[in-house]
């Protein structure tokens, strides 16, 4: 058998003559001088609108286009439809290391009137910030399910990790029902490490229902595909997902197609994140790896490293260890527009600045009251000294907070998000913001924050996100 090329796109590997990718973006760090890689897309046959990346790509060590000086910033090979879409440069000077330059625009430029008048950008879903920091306004992303479709009767709601582990046996051992069913998440989940079976794990057992995240995380699990054919959290999607954030590992060592969120879809996807780390051997897509249907609003953050050190028990050689450790000692640092998430506008600095020399540990800390008194006309939260904390104690991760109480049926409700708070700062006041059709009344509530953290200097997504209860008090 010859030599596998290996390939790799920032958001998809590979867009078909009847895939559509709208409204989408990429922020992955590509860093496989051998892998033939793309910002965005690799392979394009379809349709491309309003989309852009901000992956970090490198040169093809052996290129098929004839030019090894230069590399892919938003797609390798394209005989679709690409349109108004780009990709992100640090500096201006910089584009012409790339064969689509004419694609790229420099950060520094990449500003809102831009976006609106050159693209037609639809600002209405996205952060009014320059594209290095754009995200996604959660409020307004939600992908309305049509009612129609099933009756409330019909929808399985998901609680817990056992009983989605237990649908997907279902689904991938050949039940119809089950495969076809309409599924909502009522609650995040964590699989705190485990491993998960992708969700139609082939293409005799595809995913052919409607699965509905209600903008609930399924964190902590780890994809391991050795020897299966395409491997995502949805291995074959023939059906519908939405409003899902995902946030995981993958390990896909001898997969054709390794992806985070779907190897192979032939449905819709509409209005979902991921946050991965990636490990794989050949053809890559860091969100989907073929889209044959279509996928929009939907965001991938992460970075993707190859199964070299998976491998390393393989090759003893001390040279090659020699440099690993090397390389592992001092890591290239990606860009620092890498980070997605704004700082909180709100933020002060703590009154102790004695932070000391930043250790090279991973270190992370927070503090929040255990009772937190909103005004109930309001619905603001203050105090004197701090409402959410991130102390210095030498951390080196920043993070972002979201509160979340629980509603009349047992649901836990997103009622507050901040921006990124550095470590040294605090927030002394904040304005709890529930659903639309949620009156919070005078009284006591429970509720919980969660901490997701980021590295300081590299904004990468790490450590395991932390929870911890409070409870809220409506004066």
């Amino acid at each position: 058998m010859g030599k596998r090329n290996r390939m790799e796109g920032g958001f998809a590997w590979l867009n078909s003559s009847e895939g559509r990718l709208e409204n989408c973006y990429a922020a992955v760090r590509i860093n496989k001088r051998k892998r033939e890689n793309a910002g965005f897309i690799y392979d394009n046959r379809g349709t491309v609108s309003h989309c852009f990346t901000r992956s970090r790509t490198s040169r093809w060590k052996q290129n098929r286009h004839g030019d090894g000086k230069k590399k892919d910033g938003f797609c390798s090979f394209n005989s679709g439809t690409i349109h108004k879409s780009f990709f992100l440069e640090k500096k201006e000077k910089h584009l012409k290391d790339y064969r689509d330059s004419a694609m790229g625009l420099a950060v520094k430029d990449a500003d809102c009137p831009l976006l609106q008048e050159r693209f037609d950008w639809d600002l209405s879903i996205f952060e009014e910030e320059n594209a290095a920091k754009m995200d996604f306004l959660s409020e307004n992303w939600h992908y309305e399910l049509p009612e129609q479709a099933a009756e409330m009767e019909n929808r399985t709601l998901i609680r817990t990790e056992k009983e989605l582990t237990d649908i997907i046996d279902s689904i991938n051992r050949g039940s119809q029902s089950a495969a076809c069913g309409w599924y909502e998440l009522a609650a995040d989940l964590n699989f705190h490490g485990r491993e998960l079976t992708p969700i139609g794990c082939d293409a005799v057992h595809p995913f052919e229902g409607v699965f509905d995240g209600n903008g609930h995380t399924i964190r902590g699990f780890v994809l391991k595909g050795k020897d299966r054919p395409a491997l995502g959290l949805f291995g074959y999607l023939k059906g519908t997902v939405a409003n899902l954030r995902t946030d995981g590992i993958v390990k896909g060592k001898n997969c054709r197609m390794a992806a985070s969120f779907c190897g192979i879809n032939e449905g819709e996807i509409h209005c979902c994140e991921a946050v991965f780390e990636i490990q794989a051997k050949y053809n890559t897509g860091m969100f989907a790896g073929e889209n044959h249907g279509l996928i929009e609003r939907c965001s991938i953050d992460g970075k993707s490293r190859g199964v070299f050190f998976a491998l390393l028990p393989l090759f003893p050689l001390l040279p090659l260890l020699a440099l690993t450790l090397l390389l592992a000692l001092n890591p290239p640092k990606p860009s620092p527009d890498y980070e997605p998430i704004p700082e909180d506008h709100s933020i002060v600095p703590n009154p102790e600045n004695n932070t000391g020399k930043r250790s090279n540990e991973n270190k992370a800390s927070y503090e929040v009251p255990k009772i937190l008194e909103a005004d109930a006309d309001t619905l603001t939260v203050s105090d004197k000294r701090y409402v959410i904390k991130n102390p210095n104690r030498k951390a080196n991760y920043d993070f972002v907070a979201v509160i979340t109480m629980t509603d009349s049926h047992g649901n836990p409700v997103e009622v507050y998000k901040s921006g990124r708070i550095p470590t040294g700062y605090h927030i002394t006041s904040l304005t709890l913001k529930p659903p639309k059709g949620i009156r919070l009344s005078k009284g006591s509530y429970d509720a919980q924050i969660a901490f997701a953290f980021y590295h300081k200097d590299t904004g990468e997504k790490g450590m395991v996100d932390s929870t911890v209860p409070i409870q809220i008090k409506i004066k």
